[in-house]
């Protein structure tokens, strides 16, 4: 559930909405970034509206959720250990169910955003009794999605499938996880390097020209992550965690911290007090926060 202290967010004192604030943000519920706190705290309780409805059984995503197992609760617990070490949230309250129906054959597991607002996370139907599943783990795609679920209210971003593949012990689903973030960019990948030697096999001259489409891909991302690097370094040299921090923020935001020197960003307190929450959150924590 929704944590309960929801209900005073609009009532309390100026002196102590920041810490109540953080307790949502250690709950996986992000202010949005330029979501004033009148439409953050009416977005809590609608949301808390639609959990109490799936809860009481009166929801109309009832049919879709009633019948379903849960993950068995050691998978929830390692989940949220993951999740808290490496993003500093536990997400408790985000609905979960596990089912094959939902998530298909070849997929671990998907999350479905319900009116841009209620998050729904389904696990393959074979981990409500098993751990592993053709090289997936159970609870690092539970804490996958679980970063997916806390952004529901985000815009859409280039680096979602980069901070939700962080969770993952396989470094190479951490580097490369990203170029999956749209279904195109695999297909124009894949697609360049398997037409090429094609294309060259029947003697085409201009075999090489669709190797520009992966080239391209991933020019693209090698482009998307020293901007995200430079953001991080420039959070590390402020004196902050800079991965949970990144998680927090839109796509402008960190191309801003991107070009901003360390002194800059700290002088982003003055600008909201969102801002001045985040840099006090997450400031003198990087050394505990990082792999």
């Amino acid at each position: 559930m929704v944590p309960l202290f929801w209900k005073t967010l609009c009532e309390c004192a100026p002196c102590e909405r920041a810490a109540l604030l953080e307790q949502f943000d250690s709950s996986g519920l992000f202010p949005a970034p330029g979501e004033t706190g009148e439409r953050f705290s009416g977005r809590m309780e609608r949301l808390h509206g639609e959990l109490e409805a799936l809860r009481s059984g009166s929801s109309d995503l009832q049919e879709m959720v009633a019948s379903l197992p849960s993950p068995p609760p050691e998978v929830w617990e390692k989940s949220v250990e993951l999740t808290w070490k490496i993003y500093r949230f536990r997400a408790e309250w985000v609905p979960v169910r596990c089912s094959s129906k939902q998530t298909g054959f070849l997929s671990a597991g998907v999350l479905l955003e319900i009116d841009h607002l209620l998050p729904l996370v389904f696990l393959h139907g074979a981990f409500a009794d098993r751990k592993k599943r053709m090289g997936y783990d159970a609870s690092e795609t539970l804490a996958h999605e679980m970063v997916h679920a806390v952004r529901t209210a985000f815009p859409p971003s280039v680096y979602e499938e980069y901070f939700a593949c962080q969770v993952n012990a396989s470094a190479f689903r951490r580097t490369v996880g990203n170029l999956f973030r749209r279904r195109e960019l695999p297909l124009l990948f894949f697609g360049g390097v398997a037409a090429a030697p094609v294309l060259a096999s029947v003697g085409v001259s201009w075999w090489f020209l669709p190797l520009l489409l992966p080239l391209g891909v991933v020019l693209r991302e090698v482009f998307l992550r020293i901007r995200l690097a430079r953001a991080a370094e420039h959070l590390h040299q402020a004196g902050l965690a800079a991965l949970p921090l990144l998680l927090r923020l839109s796509d402008g935001e960190i191309r801003e911290i991107a070009a901003l020197a360390p002194e800059e960003i700290l002088a982003k307190s003055e600008s909201s007090d969102r801002w001045k929450r985040l840099l006090m959150q997450f400031r003198n924590q990087k050394n505990n926060l990082q792999r």
